[in-house]
């Protein structure tokens, strides 16, 4: 809320002399696909969150409650013959915006006409409703966006050519494009990458630019594609390229033993296997990243170790939960340095260029977090660790038939418990004490097997949450967003509604 963007949505509010005064709630979505199980067939969900930016990132990422589930998405299939064909595809995406502005149809009075609400302090307030930014990864940005792949949905960039400094992308100019090439939509996919028969959700509400609202993903654009996907991908091809496959596997062995060997200390992971595993969660990389520069030393040239470190800058300084002007130079200087060490990877034909979106987003940073400020809360790590209390848990306490009905059943049982439990510890009817006792039982209770499971350590309960919202005035640092986060998953596809708590 401490950004460009609310100052000035809050400007175009106060021109109206009905909504003059009124407080601003931001509405932040966020969605992902998650399996809750791979032992019994494709039982895959998409389910939609909702926060408000009226809230402190640490809130938001501490598992407070400032994150709620608002509905299930539709997860469309259909049978080989038809799963790559043009109009299907459409079809999948136009279903996505159209199940957005059903789900969203109840808050479009709220953001012209100001409504009255109790805030926490026990005060009413006038308030106006506005839709912001939106947390998923680089696959659902497109169909948000209404682009093609490898485009990038913030700027008119070329996927052939992202290096270079493009004008922003914005809903006007996708909308006079699509006016312009109305009976040529094949040439306006082929030359601006917009996919121009698709209506967009943004469309039917105010105030809303899809464009300038995608989030900046740190989990995927960085950690997981940069760093994971990207650059130690690229150590490994360019050992292969130099050096005969045994030598070169000696090599990868050698770089595993390293990181494995890395001493104890607080706040590092130990690999006891190096990086030699299948499934990588965002912690694992984070984890990586601590030691992984120390460990190709000597075997890189030094320009490959100054890009590592140029990157390891820009990530932790883009993970502050306060960002200066200062702070804002150091990350411009890291991104700089970090394009003209990177140049290294061409010049011995590791790659051929850089039009890569996820590592193009970094470009965008510096201007992003001037206008909504810090990117560590509208991460989608944040909805990634959603998935196992709302989603994996009640899941597993569900009789796996017909299993999304009980899903959002639970969620509002569980909802309405920690609103109870927290209202009779305010009003002094139950004693700290007793209220975590009873918040243990019932986690415990719909926890079934993971019941032994330590709360603070995996974030595991379904209650944790409510626990934490307890326990907020004693202990205000929480576990990060990301504990407990989900390993990658392949995506299947099952038959489903828009559903709707």
């Amino acid at each position: 809320m401490s950004g460009d963007w609310t100052w000035n949505q809050s400007d175009i509010i106060a021109q109206d002399p009905d909504t003059h005064g009124s407080a601003f709630v931001l509405i932040i979505l966020g969605s992902d696909k998650t399996t809750v199980s791979v032992a019994t067939g494709q039982n895959n969900y998409y389910p939609l969150y909702l926060s408000i930016g009226n809230v402190q990132n640490n809130v938001r990422c501490a598992h407070r409650n400032a994150v709620i589930l608002v509905g299930f998405l539709a997860i469309t299939k259909t049978t080989k013959k038809y799963s790559g064909d043009e109009h299907f595809r459409i079809f999948k995406k136009q279903l996505f915006h159209s199940s957005l502005s059903k789900v969203l149809e109840t808050l479009k009075p709220g953001m012209t006409v100001l409504e009255i609400m109790m805030f926490v302090d026990g005060h009413y307030r006038k308030v106006i409703y506005g839709l912001g930014l939106y947390i998923t990864d680089y696959e659902e940005q497109v169909v948000l966006a209404g682009i093609v792949w490898n485009w990038c949905g913030r700027c008119i960039g070329f996927p052939w050519d992202l290096d270079g400094k493009y004008g922003s992308c914005t809903q006007e100019l996708c909308e006079a494009l699509i006016a312009e090439f109305q009976e040529e939509f094949d040439t306006l996919w082929d030359e601006w990458g917009i996919i121009g028969d698709i209506e967009l959700f943004t469309s039917n509400f105010p105030r809303l630019d899809i464009h300038a609202l995608l989030a900046p993903d740190l989990l995927h654009q960085l950690i997981k594609g940069t760093f994971k996907d990207h650059l130690v991908d690229w150590v490994g091809s360019y050992l292969e390229g130099i050096h005969r496959s045994a030598r070169a596997k000696e090599i990868l062995d050698d770089i595993n033993k390293r990181i494995a060997a890395a001493p104890s200390f607080s706040g590092l992971r130990h690999f006891a296997e190096g990086r030699g595993f299948s499934q990588w969660t965002g912690d694992d990389s984070k984890a990586l990243m601590k030691v992984y520069i120390n460990t190709i030393e000597g075997y890189v040239p030094k320009d490959m170790v100054r890009t590592f470190r140029a990157f390891l800058e820009f990530c932790y300084i883009a993970w502050h939960d306060i960002i200066t002007n200062d702070t804002l130079e150091d990350l411009e200087d890291a991104l700089k340095r970090f394009h003209e060490h990177c140049e290294i990877f061409i010049s011995i034909n590791v790659q051929s260029n850089f039009a890569l979106p996820r590592q193009h987003a970094m470009k965008h940073y510096p201007n992003f977090i001037c206008l909504f400020g810090a990117p560590n809360g509208l991460c989608s790590s944040i909805t990634e660790s959603k998935h196992i209390e709302a989603v994996k848990r009640p899941y597993r306490c569900s009789s796996k038939f017909n299993a999304l009905k009980q899903i959002l059943l639970t969620n509002q049982q569980v909802d309405k418990l920690a609103a109870s439990l927290v209202d009779f510890t305010a009003r002094g009817m139950l004693p700290e004490p007793s209220v975590i006792s009873h918040l243990r039982y019932f986690e415990n209770l719909s926890a079934g097997d993971d019941a032994n499971d330590a709360l603070p350590d995996d974030i595991g309960g379904m209650q944790a949450t409510n626990l934490n919202r307890v326990q907020a005035t004693q202990q205000p640092d929480q576990p990060d967003a990301t504990k407990g986060e989900e390993p990658e998953e392949e995506e299947g596809a099952v038959d489903g509604e828009c559903h709707v708590p």
